[in-house]
């Protein structure tokens, strides 16, 4: 069992937060951890909530997404390695779909080998759908990192003109692009 809190900007599981998100996503996929905090100071749609276990208050995992109202953007979710391959990702995610809007976008890589496919894949068992066909690059989170070609996947019902709003709605807010 797990138990679910959000994160605030003074929480002491900040620390472990940092360290799982600097260790598990690359530069160009992630924002100066300074610049999480100030997101979580601010009053808007930005969220991070932490998985701990229930029986030994260990922390397990983090998942942090943005939530528009019509829809749900999950930026980053990772969980520690010692706890990976023990359905821990499921419960995450099973949460954060009980506790936002119906329709999620997240971001992933593209099927390029056995990793991306099966992170692919994962998602695809809890419903999502890979937009295989709609292009999309990821700005770059600072001027001196890179954009990312990535795919996105959705939970819900999406059209193409949706997802396109989506997309600008997330680029505006998330990377502070005007599209």
């Amino acid at each position: 069992m797990y138990i679910f809190n959000e994160i605030t900007h003074d929480s002491a599981l900040l620390a472990n937060i940092n360290s799982l998100y600097e260790s598990a996503f690359p530069p160009d996929e992630r924002r100066d951890f300074a610049l999480v905090r100030h997101l979580l100071d601010a009053a808007g749609a930005f969220r991070i909530h932490a998985a701990l276990d229930s029986a030994s208050g260990e922390f397990a995992a983090f998942v942090s997404f943005w939530d528009f109202g019509s829809f749900t953007y999950i930026e980053h979710l990772a969980v520690m390695p010692p706890m990976r391959g023990k359905g821990i990702g499921h419960k995450v995610m099973k949460h954060v779909f009980e506790s936002v809007s119906a329709r999620v976008v997240l971001e992933v890589e593209p099927p390029a080998d056995d990793v991306t496919r099966k992170r692919i894949a994962f998602y695809e068992s809890l419903g999502m759908s890979l937009w295989s066909d709609f292009p999309y690059i990821q700005p770059p989170y600072a001027p001196h990192l890179n954009p990312v070609e990535l795919r996105l996947m959705t939970a819900g019902s999406f059209s193409p003109d949706d997802l396109t709003a989506a997309v600008a709605a997330i680029h505006r807010e998330v990377y502070g692009v005007v599209c």
